[in-house]
């Protein structure tokens, strides 16, 4: 078996909390008026974007609920947050969540290096939040994070489906080998680290809201959180959108499209 399949330990010592990270952080919320549906207005209603501002430097990743499509398919049973380093970047994220039950929470990146917002968006698809299409993407790279609890309530990861083959035509065997390594490795386990928290606001949230049955990881309960809570959600899947771009920026991409190096400034200022 491959070593990034069996499950670790998720937590990492010594790295800030979000709840410590988020002291720094201001979200803002807004009518996401550019991606509106001019056909369908009341599909409007959640179309919102939010910026996760930086007290210390001049940094504003942006984060969206979304709904993904890929080959017809629709990940209705994911929760899809789209990430940019920055309004309008070249090299983008798209990060999916499904919690299937207290032991299952499922966190797969997408990345799209070399794409912008509106080369994947379609604001007129029928749906309350914007969807976008992976299909219109250049280049399409994954990894999948399992987090999972063990017998003593510890948060255990495992890491599955890395494939960065999408730009085996830019770049050679050996980077490749590097990206996937990298991916596979230091930055599956940074992602599994901040998507653990998540999981205990989530499980603490759905128990708060009805002790016998544990409500859908969907946008209207996302929306309704707690500021607090809103914010550490939405901020581990800024960690997880610029992470990953960073590592495909300086393995691979590097003069390609420069726009990851905000991506990299902010995990630096981070971490």
């Amino acid at each position: 078996m491959n070593y990034s399949n069996e499950t670790k330990p998720a937590k990492i010592l010594n790295l800030p909390s979000l709840q410590e990270l988020n002291e720094g952080f201001f979200l803002t919320r807004d009518n996401d008026t550019t991606y509106y549906s001019m056909k369908k207005p009341e599909n409007n209603v959640n179309r919102i974007v939010f910026d996760l501002q930086t007290s210390d430097v001049n940094i504003c990743p942006i984060i969206r609920l979304v709904s993904c499509t890929s080959k017809n398919k629709k990940y209705s049973s994911y929760q899809s947050f789209v990430v940019e380093p920055k309004d309008k970047a070249t090299g983008i994220t798209v990060v999916m969540m499904k919690l299937d039950d207290p032991k299952n929470f499922f966190c797969n990146v997408r990345m799209m290096p070399l794409n912008t917002l509106s080369d994947i968006a379609e604001p007129e698809a029928d749906s309350k939040l914007l969807t976008v299409n992976l299909d219109k993407a250049n280049y399409v790279l994954k990894t999948d994070v399992t987090i999972t609890p063990s017998n003593t309530g510890e948060a255990l990861y495992s890491t599955h489906d890395v494939d960065v083959n999408a730009i085996s035509d830019l770049v050679t065997s050996n980077e490749i080998t590097e990206l996937k390594r990298e991916l596979e490795f230091q930055g599956a386990k940074l992602i599994a680290h901040y998507s653990q928290e998540i999981l205990d606001i989530i499980v603490n949230e759905n128990a708060a809201v009805n002790s016998t049955t544990m409500p859908m990881f969907i946008e209207d309960y996302i929306l309704q959180l707690p500021t607090d809570k809103l914010k550490e959600l939405l901020s581990a899947n800024v960690i997880a959108g610029n992470l990953s771009t960073e590592i495909i920026g300086s393995n691979v991409i590097l003069d390609l499209n420069r726009d990851w190096t905000t991506a990299g400034a902010f995990i630096s200022y981070l971490l």
